[in-house]
């Protein structure tokens, strides 16, 4: 009994993963609860089952898989190293999202099934209704108190990154799918509609970087005469937009751009208080103290001590809040944790980025297999793009989505074309 049970939960466990990551993102809260109870439960199969550990352990050394599993461990490790060297053995000295990306590598080890890739795509599918949902309850229900959406990610401009990066995953479905599925192709339009107006209902400005990562399926090679027309009716859609974005206040107002050249405005005239102008404040702390201390860095939950302290001292400009992050990935790491930590991350986002693009340099021509190795791409670069304005590692929500997406998307991306 207790092996068939064993053998039903293998059989599923990557399936269930696979469509947990956005399927219930926006569904409820915790948003991770289920990829991190998954990646917790792959962590005792490492402890009690040699077969799993052997697994994964093969992992470490595959020609492929080696450039996910080195850049997570090594961010782990390096995380951990700083920690211990700043606060000893203090409990602050564990680095928890850096953990938590490490114990995401036993997702490698899953088995897939034909029934894997169905699961990731109703999972954005659901995922795409469930943002409209969450901007009608905020507008109609909450409007009073939700006048940017949150959603279930607490934050608008967690839920604003989010609902671009999955309106780039379903359109590019929408482009790479195979030409018979027409039917589906449809849907996953509407599901990036649906995704867009989540973004622009968060009004995060950072959101809309993330649909950048839309450029190269202009170039990719074509599928079918549906790829052609949508990227016709895509460019064209974007140039009237554009030309509205010039002419119409209104639209500026609720893009929130008129409020950045406003903060712009104001750095010239040596006032930091805005958005755009307290990030400036943190970007210039975070490099002096990483000049300041360039091997190890100022070591983990120090920053907000140390930028209140440059400020009381007028290093730099004074901003509109005490933040206890720089809201910039790089910079984050190399005032954090030095050169050491900034190799480190470096690494975590090249590292997958490389074996994405390996893949997708394999199967270039191979219109059926191309598709999640393109997403994989996307969803490194939409990190990437995020993490400039914001310090996604630091958090929980980026930290276990980043990891499970990679591995999700890099098991897809190896799975045979037999399995699907």
């Amino acid at each position: 009994m207790i092996k068939k049970l064993i053998g039903l939960v293998e059989a599923h466990t990557f399936s269930v993963l696979a469509f947990a990551i956005f399927g219930l993102m926006f569904a409820m809260r915790p948003v991770t609860w289920l990829p991190t109870l998954i990646l917790l439960g792959c962590m005792f199969a490492v402890i009690a089952n040699a077969g799993f550990r052997k697994k994964l352990g093969n992992l470490a050394t595959h020609e492929e898989y080696r450039w996910i599993f080195i850049p997570f461990a090594a961010w782990f490790l390096g995380c951990l190293f700083v920690g211990v060297w700043h606060w000893a053995f203090s409990k602050n000295a564990f680095s928890e999202n850096p953990f938590r990306i490490f114990l995401a590598l036993g997702v490698l080890a899953l088995s897939t099934s034909s029934r894997s890739k169905k699961a990731f795509v109703t999972g954005l599918l659901v995922a795409s209704v469930c943002v409209v949902g969450d901007v009608a309850y905020g507008y109609f229900i909450h409007d009073d108190y939700f006048p940017r959406i949150s959603g279930t990610t607490n934050h608008p401009i967690h839920f604003g990154n989010f609902s671009a990066l999955l309106a780039v995953l379903l359109m590019s479905m929408a482009m790479l799918l195979p030409t018979q599925r027409g039917g589906l192709r449809v849907m996953f339009v509407i599901g990036f509609l649906l995704a867009l107006t989540g973004a622009v209902a968060s009004q995060s400005r950072s959101s809309f970087v993330v649909l950048v990562c839309l450029v190269p399926l202009f170039f990719v090679v074509k599928t079918d005469e549906f790829h052609h027309w949508l990227i016709r009716i895509g460019s064209a859609l974007a140039l009237v937009f554009l030309l509205l974005l010039v002419v119409s206040p209104n639209i500026q107002e609720k893009l929130r751009l008129r409020e950045a050249v406003s903060d712009i405005q104001m750095t010239e005239s040596g006032n930091y208080q805005g958005s755009l102008g307290s990030r400036l404040a943190m970007w210039q702390a975070a490099w002096s103290l990483f000049k300041a201390n360039p091997i190890v860095g100022i070591g983990p939950h120090k920053f907000q001590s140390e930028f209140i302290r440059q400020m009381e001292t007028g290093e730099v400009p004074r901003a509109d809040a005490e933040h206890n992050q720089p809201h910039n990935d790089l910079l984050n790491a190399a005032a954090t944790g030095g050169v050491l930590k900034l190799i480190a991350y470096l690494m975590l986002i090249s590292g997958p980025f490389v074996f994405f693009y390996r893949q997708y340099k394999a199967k270039k021509l191979n219109l059926n297999e191309r598709m999640f190795p393109i997403m994989g791409m996307q969803v490194v670069g939409a990190f990437f793009l995020t993490g400039l304005t914001n310090s996604n590692f630091d958090l929980q929500i980026y930290s276990t989505t980043y990891a499970v997406l990679v591995c999700v998307l890099a098991k897809l991306s190896m799975q045979p074309e037999s399995e699907s």
